[in-house]
C-alpha cells in the first residue's frame, strides 16, 4: 500500500496472519475508505517494530482496536510512540477498552462500545476534513475486505451486535441485542459471494438469541447454494423452535459449524454466573445440532468458575462427552476480564486472577492455584490427544474407561512426569507416551 502523509492510520494486530481484523474494515468502511490506510500485523512484531512502522508512514493520526491478545502489544507500541511522537494524536478502542481501566489514559484517546461513529468522528476533529460516502453505521457497515483477504483468509460477518445474556464472565454481558435489517444482511452476503468468498464465519455472540431473525439469515444461506460455503456460527445452548431446526436441518451435512457455549453443566454454578441452568435442555440441543443437523460441533467448558470444584468439572466433562460427544469439546481457564461482573465482585466471589492480560483466575472459592495448574494440564492433554484427532486409537481407548475426565488426567499426568512439561513435544514423542499409558 502506498503511504498517503497525513492519513489516519487504522493499526490491527491479529492473534495470527489468517485472521483478518474485522473491526479495522468496519473502520475504514466507516469514513468509505477515504481518508485512512490500514496498517495490520501480527502478534509477532514487538513493540518497538510496530512503532517504526507506524511513524514510517508518517500518518496524520493512528487508530488502534484493542482485544485481550494483542493488549500488551499495543500498549508498549503506545509508550514507544508517546516517547519519540508526542504530538501525534492517537486513539484505542475495542473490547479491552473499558470505563474503569485507567491504563491508556495518558497515552491515547478512547471509545468505549461501538466504534464506527466515533472513529469517523474523531476522524473530522484530526482532518479536518468531513466525509458524505461511509457506510449507514446503524445498519451496519460492509467492510472493507481485499481480494487477497477473501481468497487466502478468514473473514467475517455479522447479522446482530450485542447479546441479551448476563453472562457474568463475559465482556457482552447485557449489552443489549441489535438486529441489522436483513435487506444489509443479503446484500453484504451477495456482494462477498460475487467476490468469491469461500466461507461465511459470523461473529454474533449468540445466534440463536432471537429465532425469528436467525430463520430469516439462514434462508439467505440457503437460498444461495448451502454447501458451497461453509458456514460458522455461535450459539447459546438452549431450546430451539421447530421452524429454526427445521432451518438447520436443511444444510447439507458437514454446512455447519457451530460454536455452542456450554460453559458448566452444574446448574448452581450456571446460576451464579448469569447462565441458564436447564442441563437436560442443553445437551438435548447439542445432540440435535450434533445428530439431526449433521453440524460439526464444538462446545466450550469452562474450568475456574465460582463454586465450581475438581469433582463438579469433572462431573460435567464426562457428561458432555458420553451424552455428546462433541467433535471438540474446548476446555478454558476462566478470564477474569475488565469490564465484567465477574471482574467487579471478584474479591466478594473468593477469586484470585492475575492483572495483566490474559487475566487467567489464579484460584477460585473452591480451586487451589495447584487445581488450576492441573486443569491446565488436563485441557492441554485433551487438546492434544483429542481435538487435534492425530491419536484415533489412543484416543478412542482412553475415553472407553469409566471416567473420561480421569483417563485424560491420567495421561497429562503421565506425560508430566515423565517430560516435565506438556509443550514442545514432537507427534511421535506423545503417541509413544500416549500408547504407554494407555496400555497401563
Amino acid at each position: 500500500m502506498t503511504s498517503i502523509p497525513g492519513s489516519i492510520l487504522i493499526v490491527a494486530v491479529n492473534a495470527r496472519h489468517s485472521h483478518a481484523s474485522h473491526s479495522a474494515r468496519c473502520l475504514m468502511a466507516a469514513r468509505g475508505g477515504e481518508g485512512v490506510e490500514l496498517l495490520e500485523t501480527d502478534l509477532d512484531a514487538n513493540p518497538f517494530q510496530l512503532a517504526g512502522d507506524i511513524l514510517g508512514r508518517k500518518p496524520g493520526g493512528v487508530a488502534f482496536s484493542v482485544y485481550l491478545w494483542n493488549a500488551p502489544l499495543v500498549l508498549g507500541t503506545l509508550r514507544i510512540l508517546r516517547e519519540v511522537a508526542p504530538a501525534l494524536r492517537m486513539l484505542v478502542g475495542g473490547p479491552e477498552i473499558t470505563c474503569d481501566d485507567r491504563r491508556w489514559d495518558d497515552l491515547a484517546e478512547t471509545v468505549i462500545g461501538e466504534g464506527e461513529a466515533a472513529f469517523a468522528n474523531w476522524v473530522e476533529k484530526v482532518a479536518g476534513a468531513s466525509c458524505s460516502r461511509g457506510n449507514d453505521v446503524g445498519a451496519g457497515c460492509s467492510p472493507h475486505y481485499s481480494e487477497t483477504d477473501l481468497a487466502h483468509r478468514t473473514v467475517y460477518v455479522e447479522s446482530s451486535r450485542g447479546c441479551p445474556f448476563s453472562c457474568a464472565y463475559c465482556s457482552s454481558c447485557n449489552t443489549g441485542l441489535r438486529l441489522f435489517p436483513i435487506e444489509a444482511v443479503a446484500r453484504e452476503l451477495d456482494a462477498l459471494i460475487q467476490r468469491g468468498v469461500r466461507a461465511f464465519r459470523f461473529l454474533d455472540r449468540s445466534f440463536n438469541a432471537d429465532e425469528a431473525h436467525a430463520c430469516r439469515v439462514l434462508d439467505l444461506l440457503l437460498q444461495r447454494e448451502p454447501g458451497r460455503f461453509p458456514v460458522h456460527l455461535e450459539f447459546y445452548p438452549r431450546r430451539l423452535g421447530p421452524a429454526f431446526r427445521e432451518r438447520l436441518c436443511a444444510f447439507p451435512p458437514g454446512t455447519l459449524h457451530i460454536e455452542a457455549g456450554v460453559q458448566t453443566l452444574n446448574p448452581v454454578v450456571a446460576s451464579r454466573v448469569g447462565r441458564r441452568a436447564n442441563v437436560d435442555e442443553a445437551l438435548e440441543t447439542l445432540r440435535f445440532l450434533q445428530n439431526d443437523a449433521a453440524a460439526t460441533l464444538h462446545a466450550d467448558l469452562i474450568f475456574g468458575l465460582p463454586g465450581e470444584d475438581l469433582e463438579s468439572f469433572a462431573a460435567g466433562f464426562d457428561r458432555l462427552v458420553r451424552e455428546v460427544a462433541p467433535r471438540e469439546t474446548q476446555v478454558n481457564l476462566l478470564k477474569i476480564l475488565p469490564g465484567t461482573p465477574l471482574r467487579r465482585d471478584a474479591a466478594t466471589l473468593g477469586l484470585r486472577h492475575n492483572p495483566a492480560p490474559p487475566y487467567e483466575v489464579l484460584s477460585s472459592d473452591v480451586l487451589s492455584f495447584a487445581d488450576l495448574t492441573r486443569l491446565q494440564r488436563f485441557a492441554r492433554c485433551w487438546e492434544v490427544t483429542h481435538n487435534r484427532q492425530k491419536f484415533p486409537d489412543v484416543c478412542a481407548a482412553l475415553l472407553a474407561r469409566p471416567s473420561p475426565f480421569a483417563a485424560f488426567d491420567g495421561l497429562a499426568a503421565f506425560i508430566h512426569n515423565r517430560e516435565g512439561r506438556l509443550h514442545a513435544l514432537s507427534a511421535a514423542r506423545w503417541q509413544a507416551l500416549a500408547e504407554a499409558f494407555s496400555s497401563l
